[in-house]
């Protein structure tokens, strides 16, 4: 197959009408990436969460170690 062929067969695939399981395919996988992406957000914005707690926990115990030592 030479290169004008694939590149002729590469344009006609691309121009062709989608079937409907194609498409609904492609919205799937759409789908399970944006899923992915927010269940990453979400593992991020926990983290953040923890580590203010924990900061916070933290400043309050100096504050009363401080308070105590006044």
């Amino acid at each position: 197959m030479t290169w004008r062929d694939i590149f002729t067969n590469f344009l006609r695939d691309s121009l062709r009408a989608r079937t409907r399981r194609e498409i609904l395919l492609k919205e799937l996988k759409e789908a399970y990436l944006s899923k992915l992406n927010a269940e990453t957000a979400l593992e991020y914005a926990q983290s953040v969460l923890q580590y203010n707690e924990a900061r916070i926990a933290r400043i309050n115990k100096r504050l009363t170690d401080l308070g105590e030592e006044e």
